[in-house]
């Protein structure tokens, strides 16, 4: 390069702005998962948690300006996600016309209550505590503090009769996890899905139509003898695949209309929150229990801090320390598990059938004339016992926590800026040796991958508006430019790997001249030698790169 450059030449650098470009990323991850705020609003705060989190008391304005926004999507090819956010009231009409389309459903396919299924996943921190206990205030002291944004996506599914709710299904980030470490992970009282952030995405869903709900719902309409005809009620988050409208000849599935959920979706009417506030009551019972046991924490009063002396202070944090740190070790995720599992047998069919009221409001009466066991348990009188539970415990701040800190632990999180950046900094120092191999990318994936991108080329060929096959080819081929290179770093790795083998296969030998050559100058038993060489390298050059 220096002998080809012109002297006249100067080289030009482009120094980016690193805040926006972990912004831009994050931004990315949050859209994958839910596109339910104003993103110009929402990135605007993105980027001030980055620059806090990096330590940039003055970073380079950013106004989120419509320009940005188009220029993002473009970079990250976004064409599906409307990042402006919806007018409310466009919510309100959309459901009101769904229950009448939905009842049109239920009468031509003459599905009955108790083939009408919804599911919804929910995310869950499941160590977390009121923000007023003395662990969660001097967090930055404790070393593990990040163990209460431990998240797992939990799904849960049931019918509009109340008389099926299915095993629920658990997303985490590991395969098996140390607490199962002596047990089959496909005997588990949960359907066990794993995910790299723990996360359902579009690929998930499928496997758990297939693997979990299928099988589970088949088998309760033999159970029950209900012909398998079954109407499942999904929302239209990001993480559930178009390709579910029809993938099984049994099952109809039927997406609600956007933003609705919160007003329509059984599993959003108290039922989930019910589940958590029951979970967190367990929770908070179990550590009553385990600190009552602890002679050495008996000491341990509910005063402020403030009246403490700095000595005390220093002692209650190193007894807080010894005490989560054993305490985590009882409470592991399995523990947690468990705990969910009860919570959700203990749902009445009162208050599931309490909770489908919107959806299928102007069903006929008769279809409602089934008896109805239990109490409609309520989310108030759930999040009551959680912080009596809660209170209960000596540990010190727990005597104050209120009803709105129960509600903060519970809660399925419209990810805030803060937590968000934390959450990327927990998967980057999880991300360890081991986790690299579990996650490795083959070459095989890759090569299928791109064999696939070809396959997907050729089946939409035959499209008569030239136009839109060319754009859209272009534009897959722009997305998987990235996966190409590495496919082409792994075919040139895989070459230079086998020369270096060859060598360490068949390493030089000093030649063994005869009585006959000993006149012949050594130079042409070298050629000789690299010739071999390069012959065999050439023969291997056209073997796979896994063969190798």
């Amino acid at each position: 390069m220096k002998i080809t450059k012109s002297t006249g030449a100067s080289m030009i650098k482009y120094f980016h702005n690193q805040v926006l470009l972990k912004t831009e990323k994050l931004l990315v991850s949050y859209l994958v998962r839910q596109a339910r705020r104003n993103m110009a609003e929402y990135a605007r705060e993105l980027y001030a948690a980055v620059s806090r989190k990096m330590g940039i008391t003055e970073p380079k304005p950013f106004n989120a300006s419509s320009g940005w926004l188009q220029r993002f999507k473009k970079r990250n090819k976004i064409t599906n996600i409307n990042i402006g956010g919806e007018e409310a009231s466009a919510d309100r009409v959309e459901a009101r016309e769904f229950p009448p389309f939905l009842r049109e459903i239920m009468e031509e396919g003459q599905y009955t209550d108790d083939q009408v299924f919804n599911m919804d996943e929910s995310g869950l921190f499941w160590k977390k505590l009121p923000s007023k206990t003395f662990v969660v205030k001097n967090a930055s002291k404790i070393r593990g503090r990040k163990l209460q944004k431990e998240r797992i996506t939990v799904l849960f599914t049931t019918n509009a009769s109340g008389t099926c709710k299915l095993k629920i299904s658990v997303i985490h980030t590991a395969r098996k996890p140390h607490a199962y470490k002596s047990m089959d992970m496909t005997k588990l009282n949960v359907h066990w899905l794993t995910a790299r952030k723990a996360w359902m995405f579009s690929a998930l869903s499928l496997s758990w139509f297939d693997d979990c709900f299928v099988p589970d719902v088949k088998k309760f309409c033999e159970q029950q003898n209900v012909p398998f005809k079954i109407l499942l009620l999904l929302d239209n988050a990001p993480g559930h695949s178009p390709l579910l409208l029809d993938r099984h000849p049994n099952v109809k599935v039927v997406f609600l209309p956007p933003n609705t959920t919160s007003i329509l979706q059984p599993m959003d009417q108290e039922l989930i929150c019910n589940v958590k506030a029951a979970f967190s009551t367990k929770k908070f019972k179990l550590l009553n229990d385990y600190t009552n046991t602890r002679e050495e924490l008996r000491n341990l009063s509910d005063t402020t801090t403030d009246s403490k002396s700095e000595d005390d202070e220093d002692q209650q944090l190193a007894e807080q320390k010894i005490f989560f740190k054993q305490f985590w070790r009882i409470f592991n995720i399995k523990k947690a598990v468990d705990f969910l599992v009860e919570a959700w047998d203990q749902l009445s069919v009162a208050t599931v059938r309490h909770a489908w009221r919107h959806v299928l409001q102007g069903i006929p009466a008769v279809r409602q004339s089934q008896s109805v066991t239990g109490e409609v348990q309520t989310v108030a009188v759930a999040v009551d016992l959680a912080r009596e539970a809660a209170q209960s415990v000596t540990a010190a701040g727990f005597s104050e926590t209120t009803n709105d800190d129960i509600l903060e632990v519970i809660r399925d999180p419209d990810v805030t800026t803060d937590e968000m950046v934390d959450d990327d900094d927990v998967s980057e120092e999880a991300g360890g040796a081991s986790s690299q191999e579990e996650h490795r990318l083959s070459h095989s994936n890759v090569r299928g991958a791109i064999e696939c991108i070809e396959k997907v080329k050729l089946l939409l060929s035959d499209d008569p508006d030239a136009n839109r096959y060319e754009i859209f080819t272009t534009q897959l081929l722009q997305t998987m430019e990235p996966y190409f290179k590495v496919y082409h770093d792994n075919i040139n790795t895989s070459r230079q790997q086998n020369i270096t083998e060859f060598f360490a296969r068949n390493p030089p030998q000093l030649a063994q001249a005869s009585d006959s050559d000993r006149g012949r100058d050594s130079d042409d038993d070298f050629e000789g030698f690299v010739r071999e060489a390069l012959t065999s390298v050439d023969d291997s050059d056209g073997d796979s790169p896994e063969g190798q």
